[in-house]
């Protein structure tokens, strides 16, 4: 993390069978940094001895509320990693680090209905993009889940329908492409100016960015996708590993400051292919 807030644990409560939400109270609130996004995220450090997929060894979880102190965040509890057994453990009085935090939510200008569609580990963001929503906005929700007794209230002021699927989540196959294109008709003809949100597994989100953005032609503007875990982390981390210093060096000349994240990707995903990612 390359800015780290010490925090402690105040409250830990359970949402749903395996979600957590716990209540961090920072050392200097006046000193942390929100981007101001519904879907932001922090790095946490959890206690890993081993890196992420991004050479981290905290895990980044989603700011799901603020307080006068601090901030909440929500840990979807999916196996034994670093992460889950962190949060499945957490005590108040516990202390952690974390990091500013960053999100990727950006609904354009003139945009039409908003669709959020993404696995259990989305549904923390989507609760808050609905909570902080307008009541002009119109929101389409899928959310697959592997129990749906984690199927939870979406309270929000805008239109919203909501759909709960039971798939994905590393326990069965994902639908959520299957999802996007039954909804190409309804709601993502390039000239409705849908806003498409996406969060999920990572190699199941770059699979529905190549189809929002080949296949359905959507603008750069009007998709964000972004790959919440990796269901073979292993994998990951040894194409990474086994890289070249070059090809590592060519990976990061690639995400450029300059262009937007879904603007970088256009670049990113055929250097991955061809690293085997």
């Amino acid at each position: 993390m390359e800015t780290t807030h010490g925090a402690t644990v105040t409250s830990v409560e359970q949402v749903t069978p395996h979600m957590v939400r716990l209540r961090l109270r920072l050392d200097e609130p006046g000193a942390w940094v929100s981007d101001g996004t519904p879907d932001e995220c922090v790095h946490v450090e959890v206690g890993a001895t081993t890196n992420d997929a991004d050479g981290h060894s905290a895990r980044h979880y989603t700011v799901s509320g603020h307080t006068p102190d601090g901030f909440e965040l929500e840990v979807f509890l999916h196996g034994d990693g670093p992460g889950a057994t962190w949060a499945r453990t957490a005590r108040p009085g516990d202390r952690t680090e974390v990091s500013d935090s960053k999100g990727y939510y950006a609904v354009p200008e003139g945009a039409g209905v908003r669709v959020l569609v993404g696995d259990a580990t989305a549904l923390p963001a989507i609760a808050r993009i609905l909570a902080e929503a307008s009541a002009d906005e119109v929101f389409h929700v899928v959310v697959e889940l592997s129990d749906l007794a984690d199927a939870r209230e979406l309270p929000t002021a805008a239109t919203a329908t909501v759909d709960w699927r039971l798939a994905g989540n590393g326990t069965r196959a994902s639908a959520l492409r299957s999802v996007l294109a039954a909804l190409r008709e309804s709601h993502l003809d390039p000239a409705d100016q849908a806003y498409v949100w996406v969060a999920c597994e990572a190699k199941e989100s770059r699979a529905i960015r190549q189809m929002l953005r080949r296949e359905y032609a959507l603008p750069l503007t009007h998709f964000r996708i972004v790959g919440y875990w990796h269901f073979d982390l292993a994998h990951a981390l040894r194409v990474w590993e086994e890289a070249s210093e070059q090809t590592k060096a060519d990976y990061l000349a690639l995400w450029r400051d300059d262009r937007s994240d879904e603007e970088n990707w256009v670049e990113l995903e055929p250097f991955l292919q061809k690293m085997g990612a």
